[in-house]
């Protein structure tokens, strides 16, 4: 008798059961944000071990968002790692917006994601190790003690910031951070500055960038760093984080926090203290004794009069970020060119140092009077010069 060629009926689910599964799960992976596919999620007991269990020694920041622990990864070799462990008690939705926008930023000033934990209500990101921890423990906190940040190197920290906010400033959408402060701005092995935190970061249509629009949101930030036209109206744009950064630039400079209780009542406050010096043409009285000796004069002016009109109360007569960025790599390259003995034009000063509250553009810098600079310069030097030395508005 012939067998029969039909296939078997198996006794188990039908075939069309298991076609059924694997599309419901092709649905479903279609439907994972793209960090869940492109970043490893690592298990809690990996960063207990990692942390020894989360070990205060190994604390090194903590705010209301967020504990924040360095430790090392277990693979194939041991790396450190910044370990960023969430308050339990914070909406799962601040933990999904900082996964969003880091795995999307790829910058070399941006903070670079690892991978991530989700266990019960742990929520952890895993970044990249900062070996030099933040700038504001080099100006305020425990390495305060150690030698200084030099003059140049706190301007390439700067410029570092600079090159990350306009990065989140002309993508498209944009992104505003809203909490640019010297406790965000992580230090590299190489002193390459990373912004960090995005939290309450928002993303906002492109076209804000091109106009004095606004968005209207709840006010957030930290008080000190925060716009004060946002504070009092609720409209944030992009030149909010333009204040903030004007504040760390005074920061930087005086090397002193935002309130200081301990000083005369006229100097307690920083911005208040520092934007007079500016006024005044006080300059050599607000500045970072650690930096006696070590800023050009006119290197001193230069920057002080960006760090003034990044601050000024109107949102839309602060300079934009590119233009800052152009300016602080000009800055830099004036303290070199002095230090060099490198003549420079008197012209270029002057499109520097603009008046405070003047709304006048930069002049027009010809390209030709600093050929004589180029056998001398780095290529990396180079292309800042050829960036720089284009036309340049200062507001956008």
């Amino acid at each position: 008798m012939a067998t029969s060629r039909l296939p078997q009926r198996s006794s188990g689910k039908p075939p069309f059961a298991n076609l059924c599964s694997l599309w419901r799960r092709g649905k479903t992976e279609e439907n994972l944000p793209a960090w869940k596919k492109l970043y490893p999620r690592f298990q809690l007991e990996e960063l207990l071990k990692a942390t020894n269990n989360f070990d205060p020694a190994l604390k090194v920041g903590e705010d209301s968002w967020d504990t924040v622990y360095e430790g090392y990864i277990n693979d194939s070799y041991k790396y450190p790692v910044r370990i960023k462990r969430f308050k339990p008690h914070l909406d799962h939705q601040i933990f999904l917006t900082e996964m969003d926008l880091l795995s999307n930023l790829h910058h070399p000033n941006i903070v670079s994601l690892i991978g991530y934990c989700l266990d019960g209500s742990d929520r952890i990101i895993v970044l990249k190790h900062m070996a030099q921890g933040t700038l504001h423990d080099h100006l305020h906190g425990k390495i305060y003690y150690e030698p200084p940040l030099s003059w140049k190197r706190r301007l390439e920290i700067c410029i570092g910031v600079a090159r990350g906010l306009e990065r989140l400033h002309t993508g498209n959408p944009l992104i505003i951070h809203r909490d640019i402060k010297s406790r965000n701005i992580l230090l590299d092995q190489n002193w390459v500055a990373n912004i960090s935190n995005f939290q309450i970061s928002k993303l906002v249509p492109s076209s804000l960038l091109e106009s004095d629009s606004h968005v209207s949101t709840t006010v957030g930030g930290t008080l000190g760093y925060l716009d004060p036209e946002y504070a009092f109206s609720g409209h944030l744009s992009v030149k909010s984080d333009v204040y903030s950064f004007g504040v760390v630039l005074f920061e930087v400079l005086c090397g002193r926090t935002l309130l200081d209780v301990h000083r005369n009542e006229e100097e307690i406050e920083l911005i208040t203290w520092g934007r007079r010096g500016v006024e005044d043409g006080k300059l050599g009285q607000i500045i970072d004794p650690r930096l006696k000796g070590e800023i050009a004069p006119e290197c001193l002016k230069a920057y002080a009069y960006l760090a003034y009109n990044c601050t000024i109360e109107r949102g839309n007569e602060r300079p934009g970020m590119s233009a800052v960025l152009k300016r602080l790599q000009l800055v830099l390259l004036l303290q070199e060119c002095i230090e060099a003995d490198i003549p420079y034009s008197p012209s270029w000063l002057t499109s520097l140092v603009p008046p405070p509250k003047s709304s006048e553009p930069l002049v027009d810098m010809d390209a030709s009077e600093y050929l004589h600079l180029i056998p001398i310069m780095t290529s990396s030097r180079l292309k800042s010069i050829i960036d720089c030395l284009k036309w340049v508005r200062f507001k956008q």
